[in-house]
């Protein structure tokens, strides 16, 4: 096989162009349901079609959903939390030294929290906390988006903790 000059350089330019848009796109997404709330007031029918655009994702519940200049953003704050750490996730990714295996681990434990605090709040065992189901969300979404993120371990490495050889 020949050696091209360049090769290597090139390819990584592609990848951290299209880790790039990926990282732009979940942000925007991430993003987007804010934008409801500042188009309210000016550009109605603006805010109604980013509503309709997350309606089949979210139940988009007033009550539960973090407000800007007294308009509701256009998902509920666990929605929000999910976009927002998933594009962290996606940005953070690269940089990361972590096996999919524990980002595997974490998304069960973070999806566990996240089913816990919706069970409890049921039960009446507490009332509306915004903040911690915000941040269980982003906990979710980062360790989702670094699962689909980190590179598949080749084949006869080992997944999870490292062991000693003794």
């Amino acid at each position: 096989m020949q050696h091209v000059p360049g090769a290597n350089l090139l390819a990584n330019l592609r990848r951290m162009r299209r880790r790039s848009v990926l990282a732009t796109l979940a942000l925007a997404w991430a993003a987007l349901p804010l934008a409801a709330p500042l188009a309210e007031a000016q550009h109605p029918l603006a805010a109604l079609a980013v509503r309709s655009l997350y309606s089949g994702l979210c139940h988009q519940d007033p009550a539960r959903s973090f407000t800007i200049n007294g308009w509701p953003a256009a998902v509920c704050v666990r929605c929000l939390g999910i976009y927002l750490g998933a594009a962290l996730g996606v940005i953070a990714a690269p940089y990361w030294r972590l096996r999919r295996e524990f980002a595997r681990q974490i998304c069960c434990a973070a999806a566990l929290l996240n089913l816990l605090d919706a069970l409890t709040e049921i039960l009446r065992l507490h009332g509306d906390l915004p903040l911690p189901r915000f941040f269980f969300g982003a906990l979710l979404g980062a360790a989702c988006s670094l699962m689909v993120m980190l590179p598949e371990p080749s084949p006869g490495t080992q997944c999870g903790p490292r062991r000693s050889s003794l």
